[in-house]
């Protein structure tokens, strides 16, 4: 169905209370964005009107309506006329943004629907926006974003980051047994490793420049896994992302991340 078979929706610009013009602004927009995106409304909003008007204006400034301006009247009528109108402010509350929305019913002279949503800051506000305009104009709520790229992220993260754990284990266990057979007996502080090498000295020399590669490759695992699964948690939902959450606690050997996920 075009958009001409849809009921009409006047969004009315936010008012602000406490936020800023502009925040209100940019606000009514992403508004006016996400229930235009839905096509269950033919939406209009108020800066549509003020083009409408300016349109209609222009024209009467050129004569264009002097033959016969009841049809241009009626053309202006038909086009700003909206069944359903919604308004609603956007406030600042200490820290904190709430964006409160109203539907109202102008046939019926009732209100169709409310909403509500708190935010500690605007971008997640924004967020949430296609939720409390569904839930003002009693429209289904819209599917809710997909997790697949950010636990996959996350899942072959934390696997990377495991796999560099490893390899640097096997790293070090390996250089302990190369140390060993270098120097069977610890020696005294000022004396030499006094070991029999058990094999020519490159050998040995080849065996560290593969140790210290391993371990290298070890830190960039673990150092690229810790980026993805870093790079999953922002790109998880907000809904989901305030969910997660760790903290790395001191322990006798060293630290531990531990969190809830």
């Amino acid at each position: 169905m075009g958009a001409e078979g849809l009921p009409r929706l006047a969004v009315m610009d936010l008012a602000p209370q406490g936020a800023t013009p502009e925040q209100a602004a940019a606000m009514t927009d992403a508004l006016v964005q996400s229930l235009a995106s839905r096509k269950l409304f033919q939406v209009i909003s108020g800066r549509d009107l003020e083009t409408l008007l300016g349109a209609e204006r222009q024209k009467q400034l050129l004569g264009v309506c002097a033959a016969n301006p009841a049809d241009c009247a009626t053309d202006l009528a038909s086009a700003t006329v909206a069944r359903f109108v919604l308004s609603g402010q956007l406030s600042q509350v200490g820290s904190a943004f709430q964006l409160s929305l109203q539907m109202v019913d102008t046939e019926k002279n009732e209100t169709v629907g409310r909403s509500a949503r708190l935010a500690n800051d605007l971008q997640t506000l924004r967020s949430v926006v296609p939720y409390a305009a569904a839930e003002a104009t009693g429209s289904p709520l819209p599917p809710p974003p997909s997790r697949v790229v950010p636990i996959s992220l996350m899942a072959v993260g934390g696997g990377t980051f495991i796999a560099g754990g490893v390899v640097g284990l096997l790293a070090l266990s390996k250089q302990q047994l190369l140390n060993e057979e270098l120097c069977p007996s610890m020696p005294s502080p000022g004396e030499r490793c006094t070991g029999v090498n058990l094999h020519p000295r490159d050998f040995y020399v080849q065996r560290d420049a593969e140790l210290s590669s391993q371990k290298a490759l070890s830190v960039g695992l673990m150092v690229g896994g810790a980026a993805m699964m870093a790079a999953g948690a922002l790109l998880m939902p907000p809904a989901e992302r305030a969910a997660l959450s760790a903290w790395v606690v001191p322990q006798p050997n060293g630290f531990a991340l531990v969190g809830a996920f």
